[in-house]
């Protein structure tokens, strides 16, 4: 199928977890929610450069817990190859520690993964700048 909306205009979001079904549920939601928007997706460190410097995502969301790569420290790379872009780390762990780590390496946010049916399509749309349908 070819996408013939002008991706140029579009905002292109990364979403990048080891968990094939978590990515998978997450983009459908975000998906629902931000129709104008393309959702890409990667399951490790190599696949999330790769997708950076290929597609250039206005937004990533990043998983701390990679095969291959800490999200943390990814972080500081996606932000040196895309400084515009915004970075929301997620994580099953939560406290102030990390949280301080993640925006200290260049992350916009930070979301708790027992809070995304609740504030992820907020998160998004703040740092897309966009409303959700």
């Amino acid at each position: 199928m070819t996408d013939t909306r002008d991706s140029k205009a579009l905002t292109t979001v990364l979403i990048v977890d080891d968990q094939a079904l978590l990515r998978n549920s997450m983009r459908n939601f975000l998906q629902d929610a931000f129709p104008d928007c393309i959702f890409l997706e990667a399951a490790d460190g190599a696949g999330a450069i790769e997708a950076c410097s290929t597609h250039r995502p206005q937004l990533v969301l990043m998983d701390v817990c990679l095969p291959d790569a800490n999200g943390i420290e990814l972080t500081t790379r996606v932000k040196s190859l895309l400084s515009d872009a915004r970075v929301i780390v997620m994580s099953y762990k939560f406290g102030e520690a990390y949280v301080k780590r993640a925006l200290a390496a260049g992350g916009w946010a930070y979301i708790c993964k027992d809070r995304l049916p609740t504030d992820l399509i907020p998160m998004v749309a703040d740092a897309i700048g966009q409303d959700p349908e």
